[in-house]
């Protein structure tokens, strides 16, 4: 009797600890299904590392003489990376302080005869003078008194006229130097410097070709900071908002390490202002929620684990 009731208690029994650990397995199940959705909350996002990069052109024409760098290179901000034939602007320049010499010793003689003018004016005007008191005292004649006026006002024309005359000479000295101010600016134009630091990711010309302004020489792109741009669907656009810090996911596998993954901090920088895609002039709730917006992750890159056209991934 009792061998029997034990014998019908062990099935029940062995039922009921499988069923527990089913249980058990279900809820470890939906715990790890509930932290994975709970993390899937905080992916934003796939992209494409991007930097700015900076086409390096002249505003000069001619030929490339020299050439500092090349592809891969890196290249600092102000640095010499190109000289344009400077041949001609130096020969232009040489001409005009040529005729500004010329000129300013034209200057100078006028300057010399304008003084000896002047004191004969000044002279003729002292006569002038002294012959209008004679007359008035009677013992002048008019006759010498007129004379003396008129020589007085000769030579006050003749100054008058060599004043502007010496004035226009100037005029046309301060034409030369803006000239030659052009000139110069046309020559420090001529050596191409880069406008900021980076890496030269395309060379266009090679030395000895002629090149016209605004054509670019190089693409020189910037490393130290790089950008990602991800598209987040129109509800979640209300959660994210300019300096907000997101993490970038890189896959990653470091030596002796398990790690598949390596987040680095981002800074929200843009975010558009008008939705990438637009439904149906009829907008209906799902509709709405198709819209989606660029936005736009800055990126530190100190260490330079980022490179231009990886993929990444944006989370919160």
């Amino acid at each position: 009797m009792n061998d029997t009731e034990t014998a019908g208690e062990m099935p029940m029994k062995s039922n009921h600890c499988h069923s527990r650990f089913r249980l058990i397995i279900l809820c470890g199940i939906a715990a790890m299904l509930g932290c994975n959705a709970e993390r899937e909350k905080d992916f934003l996002g796939s992209a494409v590392v991007e930097c700015r990069t900076y086409d390096v052109a002249t505003t000069a024409q001619g030929r490339i003489m020299a050439l500092y760098t090349d592809e891969g290179r890196a290249v600092a901000k102000d640095e010499l990376t190109a000289v344009i034939d400077t041949v001609p602007l130096t020969l232009q320049k040489q001409e005009i302080l040529a005729d500004m010499e010329e000129l300013g010793s034209s200057i100078a003689s006028q300057e010399a005869q304008n003084k000896s003018l002047e004191a004969d004016a000044t002279g003729a005007e002292r006569e002038f003078n002294r012959a209008e008191e004679l007359v008035k005292q009677g013992s002048g004649t008019e006759q010498q008194r007129d004379l003396l006026g008129t020589q007085l006002q000769s030579t006050q024309l003749r100054v008058t006229a060599m004043i502007k005359e010496k004035m226009s000479l100037i005029q046309k000295n301060k034409e030369l130097a803006s000239r030659l101010a052009q000139v110069e600016d046309q020559i420090r134009r001529c050596y191409v410097a880069s406008p900021s630091s980076g890496i030269v990711l395309t060379r266009y010309r090679n030395t000895g070709e002629v090149v016209a302004p605004a054509n670019p020489i190089f693409n020189v792109g910037e490393f130290d900071t790089m950008y990602a741009d991800f598209f987040v669907p129109q509800p979640e656009l209300a959660t994210l908002a300019l300096g907000q810090t997101v993490r970038i996911r890189l896959d990653y596998q470091a030596p002796r390490s398990r790690e598949s993954a390596r987040f680095i901090p981002g800074i929200i920088t843009w975010i558009g202002s008008e939705a990438e895609f637009s439904p149906k002039n009829i907008q209906t709730r799902q509709s709405r929620n198709e819209l989606v917006f660029r936005i736009r992750a800055t990126i530190p890159n100190a260490d330079g684990s980022l490179k231009r056209g990886l993929p990444v991934e944006v989370w919160r």
